[in-house]
C-alpha cells in the first residue's frame, strides 16, 4: 500500500514538472531608446545601459548595453507615420534579453546613458509584463528620451589663459542620439538656442550667445577676459522641441608674467 502511495506521489511530482517545464519558455525582450525629435541612441553617443529587475524584488533578471546604430532617416524623420509603422531597421540600436519564465512577470527596466553624454546622461524607467512565448520585438519596449548633448571644448576644464586675451568660447551640441546640427539641416543650427552663462569668482559677468562656428554641431563666442582668477563657463542649448542640456567648465586666468612662467616662457 505504501508502494503504491509513494509511486503515486512521485508521478504526480513528476507531472507538475513536466507541466512546469512545459510552460516555461524562453522569451525574448528588446529595448530601444529614441531620442526626442531624432533618432536612435546607440553606439555612436557611448551605448546605453540597461536593467531588467524583477518589479517586486528587485532581483536583476538581464543587464546589457544598446548598442547599434541610429536608423533610417527616411523612415524616422522624414515620412509620415500610422499606428503600424515600423521605426526600427536591423541595424537600429537595440537591447535584447532571453528569459526563462515559467509565469507572467513583472519587470521593471532601466536604462542609463548615453555613457559619454556627461552629464546630460539620463536615468529613465518603465514597467511591463513579460508573458512566457510572447516576445516584446520589433520597436520592443521603446523609451523616448529628451535632452541634447553639450560638450565645451574650449576653453578646455584647468586651462590656465592670459588677462586680456580675447578667446574662444566652444561648444559641440547635438540631440541625444549624436546625431549632426548644422543650418538647413534636419536639425537647424539656426533654431538652436546656445549661449555661455560667464561667473567669475562666483558671480555672473556676462551671458554671451553662442553661433554657429561653421563646423557640423560646434558653436563659439568669442569674450575678453580682463581680471584675474578663477572663471565658470556653463553653456546652455535648447533646440526648440522641448530638448535642452547644459556644460560646465572652469579655468584660471592669469597676468601675463605669471602664465609665462607657468609655461615655461622666460
Amino acid at each position: 500500500m505504501k508502494k503504491k502511495l509513494y509511486t503515486s506521489i512521485a508521478t504526480l511530482g513528476m507531472g507538475m514538472i513536466l507541466t512546469a517545464s512545459a510552460w516555461a519558455a524562453p522569451t525574448s525582450l528588446t529595448v530601444r531608446v529614441r531620442a526626442h525629435d531624432a533618432k536612435f541612441v546607440g553606439t555612436g553617443v557611448g551605448e546605453v545601459q540597461v536593467t531588467v529587475r524583477d518589479f517586486t524584488s528587485h532581483a536583476i533578471l538581464a543587464s546589457g548595453f544598446i548598442t547599434g546604430g541610429t536608423g533610417n532617416t527616411k523612415i524616422l524623420m522624414k515620412k509620415a507615420k500610422g499606428r503600424n509603422t515600423v521605426l526600427s531597421d536591423a541595424k537600429s540600436a537595440k537591447f535584447t534579453a532571453k528569459l526563462d519564465i515559467t509565469t507572467p512577470r513583472k519587470l521593471l527596466v532601466e536604462v542609463d546613458g548615453p555613457l559619454s553624454a556627461g552629464i546630460n546622461a539620463h536615468h529613465d524607467s518603465k514597467t511591463t509584463w513579460l508573458i512566457p512565448g510572447q516576445d516584446i520585438k520589433g520597436d520592443g519596449l521603446l523609451f523616448e528620451e529628451y535632452g541634447l548633448i553639450v560638450r565645451n571644448y574650449h576653453p578646455v576644464q584647468h586651462e590656465i589663459v592670459k588677462i586680456g586675451d580675447t578667446i574662444t568660447i566652444g561648444a559641440h551640441v547635438t540631440p541625444m542620439c549624436g546625431c549632426p546640427v548644422s543650418p538647413k539641416f534636419l536639425w537647424d543650427a539656426n533654431k538652436y538656442s546656445i549661449k555661455a552663462l560667464i561667473t567669475h569668482n562666483g558671480q555672473q559677468i556676462a551671458e554671451v550667445p553662442m553661433q554657429y562656428a561653421g563646423t557640423i554641431s560646434n558653436f563659439e563666442a568669442k569674450y575678453k577676459f580682463t581680471g584675474g582668477g578663477t572663471y565658470k563657463v556653463t553653456t546652455i542649448a535648447s533646440d526648440g522641441k522641448n530638448n535642452q542640456g547644459i556644460d560646465v567648465s572652469s579655468f584660471v586666468v592669469v597676468p601675463e608674467k605669471k602664465y609665462n612662467v607657468m609655461s615655461g616662457i622666460k
